[in-house]
């Protein structure tokens, strides 16, 4: 008995050569070593890609605003009613598509953004294109609302339709007037609702 353990008290003592085990401990520092270098080589080029996105994102807003600018400064010069209506009109159009991209840059990486802030910036840009005096007021009560951006995109794109038509037909010889964007949180989602205080359609009006 004494001979058996004995026997597994050597074999328990038992070291492997020297460097045997160090081995495998220095190949795995070496390999997360090197991990954290790649790491770190990758964050390099994620901040480097990032500048880039902002100011490319940055020259996209200006440039849409100067568009916008640009239709609306040859709409004063237009002598034609058609044709400043239509000028007024497309400038509103890419005044909206800058709201909205404006509105995505605020909350890069989600799929979602704050509808009520893309209204408002929608509403200021048809104010600005009502005339800097603003006989005509385009008034905008929009709650905080985050909504998928492939939902927010055509909403205020239709929204913005409703509110350049209002403009442009509802209040007639009037110089004065609102129209008023409206959206509300509700039980089963969200309501949105453009209303104007015009002239109204006529009496004959076929619907």
């Amino acid at each position: 008995m004494a001979n058996d353990i004995s026997t597994w008290t050597s074999i328990g003592m038992t070291t492997a050569p020297s460097g045997v085990e160090g081995a495998p401990i220095r190949d795995l520092r070496q390999e997360i070593l090197q991990l954290r270098a790649e790491l770190k080589e990758c964050e390099v080029v994620a901040d480097r890609y990032a500048v880039m996105l902002r100011e490319g994102d940055h020259r996209i807003k200006n440039s849409l605003q100067l568009v916008a600018s640009m239709m609306r400064l040859q709409a004063r010069r237009e002598s034609g009613t058609s044709a400043r209506a239509a000028l007024l009109a497309a400038a509103a159009r890419v005044g909206s598509v800058a709201g909205i991209h404006d509105a995505l840059q605020a909350t890069r990486g989600l799929d979602a953004i704050d509808l009520g802030a893309a209204l408002q910036k929608m509403g200021a840009a048809l104010q600005a294109m009502a005339g800097d005096e603003g006989h005509i007021q385009v008034i905008v009560h929009a709650e905080p609302l985050e909504v998928p951006v492939a939902l927010a995109q055509p909403l205020v794109l239709a929204v913005n339709e409703l509110v350049v038509n209002a403009l442009r037909h509802a209040f007639g010889d009037r110089d004065s007037g609102s129209v008023t964007v409206v959206l509300l949180r509700t039980q089963d989602g969200m309501t949105v609702s453009v209303a104007d205080d015009g002239i109204g359609l006529p009496p004959n009006h076929a619907s």
